[in-house]
């Protein structure tokens, strides 16, 4: 199950990329997918992946080379949606890679495989800044509120950039339009 932090990435990148309406909603869904997608790999060992194996959690999911490609990926059969395919695979690869990186800022776990398939090495940060989440039904339980709550004030500028309402922040008008009035 996908950490606030992760989903919260996904929804600034949707607001980043896409004005409004509906174009803003492909997009944020588009994002959130990318940001969240790695964890997709807690399956792996259902799947089959035995020890050591790159497909467990924290493993070539994780890495950059993946987020680069599904990002590229997401452009390719997307489109831009009204901006252009570079800036859809460039922002789908900062909220992808964003994932890797935060999870290498939580403790616990064998790190994270960041490099692969270059390196099969897993990466941790100098500093635990973040709480692991709970995976499952136990981000249900005392401990994953607790992490709930740390991630909502961590990713608060995040949530709240994402999810203003429009039009209530307007930007200063331009030369081209004070000349106009």
């Amino acid at each position: 199950m996908p950490s606030l932090g992760h989903v919260a990435i996904g929804l600034a990148a949707g607001r980043f990329h896409a004005e409004d309406g509906r174009r803003r909603l492909v997009a944020t869904a588009l994002y959130t997918a990318l940001a969240t997608f790695p964890d997709l790999d807690v399956l792996a060992r259902r799947l089959g992946a035995g020890h050591g194996s790159p497909w467990l959690h924290r493993g070539a999911l994780h890495s950059l080379t993946f987020a680069a490609c599904a990002a590229v990926l997401v452009a390719l059969i997307v489109g831009g949606l009204g901006r252009s395919r570079l800036r859809m695979a460039l922002t789908g690869a900062v909220a992808a890679t964003s994932h890797g990186l935060l999870d290498t800022l939580t403790g616990g776990g064998a790190g994270v495989m960041l490099l692969w398939p270059f390196s099969a090495a897993r990466t941790h940060a100098a500093w635990t800044l973040l709480p692991a989440s709970p995976i499952g039904a136990r981000l249900l339980s005392h401990r994953g509120f607790e992490v709930l709550a740390t991630e909502v004030i961590l990713f608060l500028p995040f949530l709240v950039y994402a999810l203003w309402p429009d039009g209530v922040i307007r930007a200063s008008p331009s030369a081209a339009e004070r000349s106009a009035r």
